[in-house]
């Protein structure tokens, strides 16, 4: 079983980030999901909040977004945001 997914966040004026990860976390409007590869495929909306991933190197990331969709399958997360700021960077 894979370990690993691509994700891509992707606000209306840039692609924010586009990496491999080893899980991410999306606070969606219903709850916070956590995601790993070999995710059931769906698609969720997503409230203004943070998505905090994790790489395969184990480095972590937050990303503050706006509220958006995301687009889950087995192999890769596509997250359309609002709007996208890297924390830190």
């Amino acid at each position: 079983m894979a370990t690993e997914f691509a994700l891509s966040i992707v606000a209306p004026d840039r692609e924010v980030m586009a990496k491999p990860m080893r899980s991410i976390i999306l606070p969606g409007e219903v709850g916070y999901l956590g995601i790993m590869a070999g995710h059931e495929p769906m698609v969720v909306s997503l409230k203004e909040g943070i998505i905090e991933t994790e790489e395969p190197t184990g480095r972590r990331t937050s990303v503050q977004i706006g509220g958006g969709f995301a687009e889950i399958t087995p192999s890769r997360v596509t997250i359309l945001a609002d709007s996208a700021v890297v924390q830190g960077a």
